[in-house]
């Protein structure tokens, strides 16, 4: 295995960090896992120690605003922003190391939302896409009055500190997963009203386009995640002829670090898709 890591420089000047795991030999396929809110790619361990060992590489960035990339923590001008960093990373990053390998893309969370989009704006070369903790609406935690507030500050306030709605235990019934997520000084737990804004509206952006989606597709979520709503919408809308919903009774958001036993099913799912596909 090898570790390869650096800083990109974004079209409107930004430095991204991105990271890359490397089996040894060619690789038989790249997975490109793009991350969610308040998070950073390496939160992926257990993705990548999954996936390293059956001959993937597992490349990935911290968002803009993310972990160690620069910008104000949480916040974006604009959502298209985090869609062409990795549209650059991909091409300039991933590409130029390992041109001549099948190609997956996966997103979680917030970055299912940036998958979703990259893949309705830009699907030529990939081989397929999975979608974690995703859906076509927002959290039904979160108020409509909440939503429409966030509309109004985003135009008045766009760049001001709000505490985020959710709490870090919405993430996993694992509690050592739940402890390092909040003792992770790379986690945050605000939001501005812009970002916020702006993942709404790019939730419905990406729901709405996803019949252009013809590649591969694989969504699998928690049946007690509260981050989204309309998952099997979602899945419904997808244009894909090869579609694949997986829905785990009683897991969290972030299937990928459930409980030890929960988790193992969910990566073995994600790995066997894969390896199906490549």
């Amino acid at each position: 295995m090898a570790v390869e890591q650096g800083m990109l420089k974004t079209r409107d000047g930004f430095s991204v960090f991105w990271k890359a795991w490397l089996p040894e030999g060619k690789p038989k396929a790249v997975l490109q896992v793009i991350h969610g809110y308040a998070e950073h790619i390496e939160r992926y361990k257990f993705v990548i120690d999954e996936l390293l060992p059956a001959g993937y590489a597992v490349f990935g960035t911290d968002h803009r605003g993310h972990g160690r990339s620069e910008g104000r923590r949480g916040h974006v001008n604009s959502f298209q922003e985090f869609i062409d960093d990795e549209k650059q990373f991909s091409e300039e990053v991933v590409r130029k190391m390992l041109p001549d390998v099948p190609y997956f893309i996966l997103g979680h969370s917030m970055g299912s939302l940036i998958a979703l989009n990259f893949v309705e704006q830009f699907p030529n070369g990939l081989k397929g896409v999975v979608l974690s903790g995703t859906g076509s609406g927002p959290s039904p935690d979160i108020s409509k009055v909440l939503i429409g507030l966030s509309k109004i500050l985003s135009k008045i306030l766009p760049k001001i500190h709000i505490k985020s709605p959710l709490p870090p235990e919405f993430i996993s019934r694992d509690k050592d997963v739940v402890k390092a997520y909040i003792d992770d000084p790379l986690v945050f737990n605000v939001i501005t009203p812009r970002l916020a804004e702006q993942m709404n509206t790019y939730t419905l952006i990406g729901a709405s386009n996803a019949g252009k989606i013809k590649m591969p597709a694989l969504v699998q979520f928690g049946s007690l995640d509260t981050a989204f709503s309309g998952q099997k919408e979602l899945f419904e809308t997808i244009g894909s002829a090869d579609k694949t919903f997986k829905r785990y009774e009683g897991l969290k958001h972030e299937v990928y670090n459930e409980l030890p036993t929960d988790r193992e099913k969910v990566l073995s799912d994600l790995r066997t898709w894969l390896d199906a596909r490549v």
